[in-house]
């Protein structure tokens, strides 16, 4: 699946999509992970700070 396909997914789920401008090695180790991670998604935020420390738009 490529970025295009997501965004177009997640455009008919009337969802919001943020790029992250690091590697996928950094977003991996941002989500507590030892591997890459090209795509993530937050279900359930929780009483994580995740979406707070998005930028506003």
């Amino acid at each position: 699946m490529g970025k295009s396909e997501i965004e177009y997914y997640a455009m008919l789920a009337k969802t919001e999509v943020q790029h992250y401008s690091g590697t996928n090695i950094e977003l991996g180790t941002a989500c507590g992970k030892y591997f890459r991670v090209c795509t993530m998604s937050i279900t359930d935020p929780g009483d994580s700070d995740i979406i707070r420390s998005l930028p506003d738009n």
